[in-house]
């Protein structure tokens, strides 16, 4: 038989805090009182009781010392305290004295080693196919009322079905003497190790619990596969297959639990790693887009510099030569910007400088090419665009600029600028095309400024 009691016993002791040990140890001592006074002597159940309860309550401490305070059937280690100090230590220590009060009653013809043997194998059985079903459940449902998958749970159902009519097979007796075909009780652990490999630990714990419940029956009938041999060796015979299916059913369970486990740890290490590269990747594209930036946007006025205006005008008067567009060209600088310099400083010049800009932004279409080329000086240039088109282009740049008003030191400034045309005739070279609106702009300023000139009438 399972000794039911000492797996309970065990079990609280390893959910339940220090504090409530004595409470459980007193509760533990009257039930069996209450259940052996009928049968033994009182002095032999109160040593009883206190034999189990030094048999639970060390391997319960020994355990906890070793994993900590929170105990589950999750992790090997925890398992092999468990194995180690429950039924191994734990059991065979008590068993020492069990055996030891069974030769004091004098109710029993057996050595004291084959009573030790027997309590021992009883009480580590116990503790091994029912403390783990009792403290899986006892965690599994105080995290409220789990989810049900109907799924693995038909898958389970028909596991239990199939091993359970198995079973009714499998540990009855074989005739004596026939050579034929019969079945034997460990065809059932390849469903536990079915239950192991899909259901978790608590699907192989309450798998062994179910093979366990199955054996007791047909022990105490009578009906089993060892009848050949005396009782008492047949009891430790089936317990050492119980003992097999439990160890190797719940091993595994645990053992793939934690390989689980750590699968879904790396998994989300690595999740966690692909997140920091990807944000690290973003922010790198994101320095080099400003460094990009940096390295071809003027720094005052926002627009490209001179350097990204002679990359871009190359290759796209190449492009607009291929599809036979005209282009054309624009350069300005701002009249007597120096005055302006000397007069109010160069903060101020520079903002006159950053406002011509926005004004001249406004008159040109987003696509067109708009550079500051050095100082006060700027290039714009003109895709699909003739010098008739371009010289209209350049008088709204004009007129933008000229509208502009700032009052700095009490007085206002009024910008105006002098502005070169040239079109691109489709073979010279960007500087000769600048060359060309260059000349322009010098007459612009010989006529008066604040004026447009075009290449073709210098």
């Amino acid at each position: 038989a399972l000794p039911i009691s000492n797996a309970v016993l065990l079990s609280a002791f390893l959910l339940l805090p220090y504090r409530q040990w004595p409470w459980i140890a007193a509760a533990a001592m009257l039930a069996e009182c209450i259940a052996d006074v009928p049968a033994f002597p009182l002095w032999a159940a109160l040593a009883f009781g206190l034999v189990n309860l030094f048999e639970t309550a060390l391997a319960a401490w020994l355990i906890r010392r070793s994993v900590g305070h929170w105990f589950d059937f999750d992790r090997l280690r925890r398992g092999g305290y468990f194995l180690l100090y429950g039924p191994l230590l734990g059991s065979s220590l008590a068993a020492l004295f069990g055996a030891g009060i069974y030769i004091l009653l004098g109710r029993t013809d057996s050595t004291y080693w084959s009573l030790w043997r027997l309590w021992w194998f009883g009480d580590a059985l116990g503790l091994l196919v029912l403390t783990p079903v009792i403290v899986l459940l006892w965690r599994w449902l105080a995290h409220g009322l789990p989810r049900i998958e109907w799924a693995k749970l038909l898958e389970l159902l028909l596991l239990w079905s199939l091993m359970v009519a198995l079973g009714t097979y499998a540990f009855p007796q074989g005739v004596q003497g026939d050579l034929g075909f019969h079945l034997t009780p460990i065809l059932l652990l390849p469903f536990s190790l079915w239950a192991a490999a899909r259901f978790d630990v608590r699907g192989a714990a309450l798998t062994v619990a179910i093979i366990a419940a199955m054996a007791v029956v047909f022990m105490v009938r009578g009906i089993h596969p060892y009848t050949e041999f005396s009782p008492q060796l047949a009891v430790w015979l089936m317990q050492e297959y119980l003992a097999i299916v439990a160890v190797t059913t719940i091993g595994l369970a645990i053992l793939l639990h934690e390989i689980a486990r750590q699968k879904a740890g790396l998994e989300r290490r690595v999740r966690e790693r692909t997140a920091e590269l990807q944000r690290s990747n973003e922010a790198l594209a994101k320095a080099n887009q400003q460094l990009q930036e940096m390295a071809s946007t003027d720094y005052l006025t926002g627009i490209a510099n001179r350097r990204y205006f002679y990359d871009i005008a190359g290759r796209t008067m190449e492009r607009m030569a291929s599809e036979n567009n005209p282009v054309s060209l624009l350069i300005f600088d701002l009249d007597h910007f120096k005055q302006i310099n000397d007069s109010f400083g160069h903060d101020v010049g520079d903002e006159v400088l950053s406002t011509a800009v926005k004004a001249a932004q406004g008159a040109i279409r987003p696509l067109d090419l708009f550079a500051r080329f050095g100082g006060e000086e700027f290039v714009i240039m003109l895709f699909g665009a003739n010098e008739e088109n371009a010289v209209m282009v350049a008088e709204r740049v004009r007129r933008a600029i000229a509208a502009v008003r700032l009052d700095r030191q009490g007085e206002g400034i009024r910008p105006t600028v002098s502005i070169g045309v040239s079109q691109w005739d489709g073979h010279d070279s960007t500087d000769a095309l600048i060359r060309k609106a260059d000349a322009a702009l010098y007459r612009a300023k010989s006529a008066g400024r604040n004026c447009v000139q075009a290449a073709s009438r210098v």
